[in-house]
């Protein structure tokens, strides 16, 4: 999940919308949004509030947009055939910064998904099974990854994310919050432990993985992927059964780099996530990957692409040291009123 960021920003381009006389596009960091035709001139400084922000009542109602929210919630929307995503408000302060995260001052925070669970499987979680890192969204820092870089970009998978380790000689699963236990029930599928039961094929190819890799390395073994398939979320990817792809690892505590990842993973043949673009950074390429047909299987778009150079490397996110991944979401993803879980 990404941070929330509510920033003090500045219009830098703003054009005609091709449907509408009364309404226009303002580009704001990465993002565009439908305004007003005349309620804002380029350069102007604004404050950003991004979708998935959740507003009280009193702030939507001061900026009158309650009744465009759900339950408080900003949502991305077609406006007579354009994108919109999120509000561009005027600051409450001429002395704020650019770059100022000011989701404090209005009160905001950040819609999450209910957390999918079954009763009793939360296990105690162990200090060395790490959480998977936080994704940034490209929209929101446009400009952390060089122009001069090398780039990966994988499909983004429309499931839930799941870690699977070996820890001090035993084996773990969970959600990217819970340790989940080991099902009672072997007969029955649990979404977390699936790529290491029987219930997936490759299961014990990721067992042989993260048990070897730990033993010849050294410290724990974490792989990270996405289970997908009928019931999880809007796509199913054409499956009708769950299934298991993965897309990072970290070994003694260091993620490795997407070549090393990728490498060791086809070597011990464990499915990962397609890489979709490879090369240097280029926005107008990963827009148009983020929107084309998915890769994985069915016959609909991707829900977007995540974005990382190809060595691994940490940089300032607005005051924070983060480790530089950022997913994009295709428009017609966000625009295509698809829920967060099912």
């Amino acid at each position: 999940m990404s941070s929330l960021i509510v920033p003090v920003t500045t219009i830098t381009k703003i054009r005609p919308h091709s449907n509408a006389e009364r309404l226009e596009i303002a580009e704001v960091l990465g993002w565009q949004v439908v305004i007003g035709k005349g309620t804002f001139s380029e350069g102007d400084r604004v404050v950003f509030i991004p979708p998935d922000s959740v507003l009280p009542k009193h702030q939507s109602d001061r900026f009158n947009v309650t009744k465009y929210l759900s339950n408080g919630r900003v949502k991305c929307a077609k406006l007579r055939g354009e994108p919109s995503y999120g509000l561009v408000v005027r600051p409450d302060n001429a002395a704020w910064q650019e770059g100022e995260n000011v989701a404090d001052h209005y009160e905001i925070t950040k819609f999450v998904p209910p957390l999918r669970s079954t009763a009793g499987d939360a296990e105690q979680d162990h200090p060395l099974f790490h959480k998977y890192t936080h994704i940034e969204n490209l929209r929101n820092f446009p400009n952390v990854l060089s122009p001069d870089e090398e780039v990966i970009a994988v499909e983004k998978c429309d499931g839930t994310n799941c870690r699977l380790g070996y820890v001090e000689g035993a084996f773990m699963a969970g959600s990217h919050e819970v340790r989940r236990k080991p099902p009672e029930d072997s007969s029955k599928i649990n979404l977390y432990w699936l790529p290491l039961t029987p219930h997936y094929e490759n299961a014990e190819n990721v067992k042989k993985l993260l048990m070897e890799v730990a033993h010849s390395r050294g410290g724990p073994v974490i792989l990270y992927g996405e289970v997908f398939g009928p019931k999880i979320q809007d796509f199913n990817y054409g499956r009708k059964t769950l299934d298991f792809r993965a897309f990072d690892l970290m070994v003694a505590e260091r993620f490795l780099d997407y070549d090393e990842f990728a490498s060791l993973c086809d070597s011990y043949g464990v499915p990962t996530l397609p890489v979709v673009y490879r090369g240097p950074l280029d926005m107008n390429i990963l827009r148009k990957a983020a929107d084309e047909k998915s890769t994985i299987g069915g016959d609909r778009y991707r829900e977007g692409v995540v974005v990382r150079p190809t060595k691994e490397r940490f940089q300032d996110f607005n005051g924070r040291l983060q480790r530089v991944i950022l997913k994009l979401h295709g428009d017609q993803f966000l625009t295509g009123g698809h829920t967060d879980v099912k």
